[in-house]
């Protein structure tokens, strides 16, 4: 069965959550178990000396940050393609025109009466009245998306032909309320959607682990503070690594 956009923008917000949220948490806890364990078998290890066990540690210690980071950057590879993903999705449904309706003659009376309110207003003599019109206007044929959003591009017309008659403060506050009520029969459960899914991923980017979390110090007590800065970084991490590899 095809998934509905809906269905589809849900699925990579709960792919952008985890990538995001749970996984970084998970791999925190991991790694963490995962190193001690190692720490605990090379100090328990009777073959080697003290300076020995030391240099091995260290070793260990370079050998996890890398792994660490090669980890953090391909999450945050997939976060990127994930967030791309969800927005040119979103971006497409909000952008998207509502398909007219196959009701030729329905059309064309809706398109006359918009017509009509728009000198209905212009010439008014009475606010109230016309912000009465439009709200009648809007009854009759705001519940299809495509008429409300016909009347929503028009809006600014309508509202500045209301105010050039009484430019009231309670004019403009009637017109706003007039606004929110052809913006909600506008918006279809897909563009609802839309809109959650770009406000989840913002810009696109990713912060795995704020300065000062538990997961954030447990990574820092392994790799040490100046590593740690670099967590929310770690294609840059890797990089410097790489470097600092071939001038060796």
């Amino acid at each position: 069965m095809t998934k509905t956009n809906i269905e589809k923008l849900e699925a990579l917000i709960e792919k952008g959550y985890e990538l995001a949220r749970k996984n970084p948490t998970k791999l925190a806890l991991e790694f963490k178990q995962d190193y001690y364990a190692q720490v605990d078998k090379i100090k328990r290890d009777p073959d080697h000396s003290p300076t020995k066990k030391a240099y091995l540690v260290e070793e260990l210690q370079a050998k996890y940050g890398k792994q660490l980071f090669k980890v953090l950057a391909e999450m945050k590879a997939e976060y990127k393609k994930t967030a791309a993903e969800a927005q040119r999705l979103a971006q497409t449904i909000q952008t998207t025109e509502f398909e007219a309706p196959k009701d030729a003659v329905e059309l064309k009376l809706f398109e006359q009466g918009l017509s009509d309110m728009k000198t209905a207003t212009m010439l008014g003599r009475n606010a109230k009245s016309s912000i009465e019109a439009i709200n009648a206007f809007i009854g009759k044929y705001g519940d299809n998306p495509y008429y409300a959003q016909q009347i929503k591009e028009h809006f600014p017309q309508l509202a500045s032909n209301v105010l050039g008659i009484e430019g009231t403060p309670q004019n403009r506050q009637a017109l706003s309320k007039v606004l929110e009520r052809i913006e909600a029969k506008a918006t279809t459960p897909d563009r609802e959607k839309a809109a959650e899914t770009l406000g989840f991923f913002g810009d696109g980017e990713v912060k795995f682990y704020l300065e000062g979390t538990a997961p954030y110090n447990a990574f820092s007590s392994i790799i040490g503070s100046r590593a740690a800065s670099y967590l929310n970084k770690p294609e840059e991490a890797l990089a410097q690594m790489e470097a600092q590899e071939t001038a060796e």
